[in-house]
């Protein structure tokens, strides 16, 4: 089995196993979840249609527009925690897990074949774009819910 194999299988380990930790006050942020994963999914059929990347390693390959262990796992459990556990300094908290999230796609991008970028596509396109998502998804919650704060 390859290392790229091994890390999809690893991280759907981990967000499962985050979800049935934390499964009682998460059970509110299911809906972010859901839409985080059709935004992520909409990302990438944008993506792919301009040929910004592509995930040449995948667990289905019969799917090839999308990273289903990130578009369909790792997005929606990453949206629900962000929500949920975000403090009101919101600002530090979205700068501190784009930067990681950031960093694990550059790694990802640099050393694997998880992820490769395409048409002057970078890092930093990322890094924006994640920054912008967690508000998207935020923002979704407070509509959904018609209030002001996640409990």
């Amino acid at each position: 089995m390859s290392t790229e194999l091994l890390i999809q299988y690893f991280s759907i380990l981990i967000a499962i196993v985050a979800v049935i930790v934390a499964r009682k006050e998460l059970k509110r942020f299911i809906p972010v979840g859901l839409f985080a994963s059709y935004y992520a999914n909409l990302c990438c059929y944008i993506a792919n249609y301009f040929n910004w990347w592509e995930f040449p390693t995948r667990l289905f390959t019969g799917v090839k527009d999308i990273s289903f262990t990130v578009n369909v796992v790792i997005v929606p459990v990453l949206a629900m925690f962000w929500v949920r556990y975000s403090p009101m300094s919101r600002i530090k908290w979205t700068f501190l897990w784009t930067t990681i999230l950031t960093g694990f796609e550059y790694f990802a991008v640099k050393y694997t074949n998880l992820i490769v970028y395409h048409n002057g596509y970078n890092w930093y396109h990322s890094y924006v774009l994640w920054l912008i998502s967690w508000y998207i998804w935020y923002s979704f919650h407070k509509w959904f819910y018609k209030d002001s704060e996640p409990h």
